[in-house]
């Protein structure tokens, strides 16, 4: 039974890729919005009408806090820019060497031998 738990918790803990955050805030905030821009005369459907924008407000509080700990779980969230900016440089250079390695091999004279 404690290896479910300890799967959840690696899955807490598992590196994520960007295209897996959830991020889409929009729908829920456009419908906070349109509550709060109607003007019910009625005081009962002003009252059922708040506790609803109340609701979207804790549902996209909720949706907040998951997303701002899927972007905790993203790999190398954890790097300064100055880390980055160097990673980026050493990677670049790595980069700039395979690709002159290539093209060295490709330009090489194919060596035929046949022996006899």
């Amino acid at each position: 039974m404690e290896n479910n738990t300890d799967n959840s918790d690696q899955n807490n803990y598992s590196p994520l890729s960007v295209q897996d955050v959830d991020v889409d805030f929009l729908p829920i905030v456009y419908e906070i919005i349109r509550s709060v821009e109607r003007d019910f005369h009625d005081n009962a459907a002003k009252a059922r009408e708040s506790a609803d924008c109340s609701q979207r407000v804790l549902e996209l509080q909720k949706k907040l806090d998951i997303a701002r700990s899927q972007i905790k779980r993203l790999p190398g969230i954890d790097y300064n820019k100055q880390d980055q900016i160097k990673q980026f440089e050493i990677l670049s250079t790595q980069l700039k060497l395979k690709q002159e390695l290539l093209q060295n091999y490709r330009n090489m004279c194919s060596f035929e031998t046949s022996f006899k």
